[in-house]
């Protein structure tokens, strides 16, 4: 595995630690919002449930509060009963049952003395239970999850230790069949002359039914009341009546859904977020050192392999020249011309270096001169000629259009370019059919336009922007014959760029390379 691969490794490793707990974070803090939400939507649950049952109570508190003050004498002469009240009776203490109202014969087999004397007698345990602790605190009984406790002290009007006569209950009484419903009836006892007796009167359920629910309908829509018999617990939740026994059966309501933005979810998308910015910065510049290193590796490669052959010839020849080993005349200006070559083309591989880094540090200065299209090719076509001059190639120079366009360039910086790419095609494209390159000229629209055209292999579409990558020759080995770091295209395209211009590569129908070099026609400001 290479470098380069072990740290994309690391990189891929650390950046699943990351999300991994970002992951386990963000099922935290889920979790954490929708117990909130589940706590909450509880305690707003039984905050309604506290509230619908002191209204019912309170409501059913008026009712018996006023019936509980009727004197026991002339109990059955009074007004006729009101409105949910279906018969107003009194059990005497021979277990006669009397009533003024007609309807006594249709409740008659629920009055039973016996049932009715257990219904109290049940009613009264529960009720002493409730108040087994007259000193209790009754503000800390609101304060308890299960108000009923308080309820039923508020509901109790007399202490526990005063005589059970005058002791009202509400209790369910049964019909001796069972084939009706049972009956709701408010029963209290009190004294005569002949003995203990028990007043009360029969309920009229359904409608009370409706008038209690009535009350809490905001509150529980849906809503409903079940009966409790006399030895039934009471409801561990608080939901049972402290006046009459029943329950309130009503369903909590839906948790509610999470709002779309919450602290905690707003400090998870910034966590992300941070987290993904972070990778991509970490991964933009592990890539760029990667690069950095890629790319010095090939330029040592490459300055290496090239600085060999010129030092080589270098040593040898002018070993060979100071130890007299040349005896002719010929051969020794032959050795010096080589070596001179050597030098020029050692020369101006530096010379191209410094250039580049000068252009990636600060941008080149450059020196523009007024001149035309004629000028400015028979300046630089010497230069140029001489490039191919070793070379079995031939450069044609055409000019598209008036050739006395006035121009305001950088000569020496053009001639860079130009060279480069003149060097290259006569480099690669020197075995061909047609060995010849062209170069065109033409002043488009206040823009410089120069071709350089050769009828070589041409440069494969897939490394087409790669070529222009500094020391990139075009997917060659370093160890390749032909000479060069792979520094001309980089260089002449940083030079484009830098005076305003830029360099591209096209491909023809019919083989080999065209480079298209469009500059400003005026200096760059």
């Amino acid at each position: 595995m290479s470098r380069a691969a072990r740290w994309w490794v690391v990189f891929g490793v650390c950046n699943v630690i990351v999300a991994l707990a970002l992951i386990w974070t963000t099922q935290v803090v889920v979790d954490l919002e929708r117990r909130e939400r589940q706590a909450r939507a509880e305690t707003d649950y039984q905050q309604s449930l506290r509230l619908a049952m002191w209204r019912m109570d309170s409501w059913l508190a008026v009712l018996f509060a006023r019936e509980a003050a009727r004197p026991g004498t002339g109990y059955l002469s009074l007004d006729p009963a009101p409105d949910y009240i279906d018969l107003r009776f009194e059990i005497g203490a021979d277990n006669r049952i009397a009533s003024a109202q007609e309807s006594l014969d249709s409740w008659r087999g629920h009055l039973d003395p016996a049932a009715v004397h257990a219904a109290i007698a049940a009613a009264d345990s529960l009720v002493d239970n409730k108040l087994a602790d007259p000193e209790q605190d009754l503000s800390q009984l609101l304060m308890t999850q299960n108000e009923f406790d308080a309820r039923v002290a508020c509901a109790v009007p007399r202490p526990a230790d005063e005589d059970r006569a005058g002791r009202q209950v509400v209790a369910w009484l049964d019909p001796p069949d069972h084939a009706r419903e049972p009956a709701l009836a408010f029963l209290r006892r009190t004294g005569s002359d002949s003995g203990p007796i028990v007043q009360g009167f029969v309920l009229d359920w359904p409608r009370l039914h409706d008038r209690l629910l009535l009350e809490i309908r905001d509150l529980f829509p849906e809503a409903g009341l079940e009966r409790v018999a006399a030895n039934e617990p009471v409801d561990p939740l608080g939901r049972g009546l402290a006046n009459i026994p029943v329950t309130l059966v009503a369903a909590a309501q839906p948790m509610g859904q999470a709002t779309a933005f919450t602290a905690g979810r707003t400090a998870l998308a910034v966590a992300w977020l941070a987290a993904i910015m972070a990778a991509i910065a970490v991964g933009v510049t592990l890539r760029k050192s990667i690069d950095l290193g890629e790319r010095r590796r090939r330029f040592v490669s490459a300055v290496t392999h090239e600085l060999r052959t010129p030092l080589t010839t270098f040593q040898m020849y002018s070993e060979m020249l100071a130890d007299g080993l040349v005896t002719t005349e010929d051969r020794r200006m032959e050795y010096l011309r080589t070596l001179r070559e050597e030098s020029k083309r050692l020369s101006a591989m530096v010379s191209n270096v410094l250039t580049h880094a000068r252009l990636e540090e600060r941008g080149g200065s450059h020196r523009y001169e007024s001149m035309n299209l004629n000028m400015l090719l028979t300046r630089l076509n010497p230069s140029l000629e001489r490039r191919v001059a070793s070379t079995p190639m031939a450069l044609e120079v055409e000019i598209d259009g008036p050739g006395d366009t006035p121009l305001s360039v950088d000569a020496e910086a053009i001639g860079q370019i130009l060279g480069n790419l003149v060097d290259n095609a006569a480099k690669y494209a020197n075995r061909t059919a047609s060995p010849t390159i062209h170069l065109g000229a033409a002043a488009v629209n206040g823009s410089l336009v120069m071709t350089v055209r050769d009828h070589g292999p041409g440069i494969p579409h897939e490394l087409a922007r790669a070529v222009f990558d500094p020391f990139e020759r075009g997917g060659r080995d370093p160890a390749d014959p032909v000479p060069g770091v792979g520094l001309g295209l980089a260089l002449a395209r940083g030079l484009a760029r830098d005076m305003g211009g830029e360099l591209t590569l096209d491909s023809p129908q019919d083989g080999g390379a065209r480079f298209r070099l469009e500059l400003p026609a005026t200096a760059k400001t």
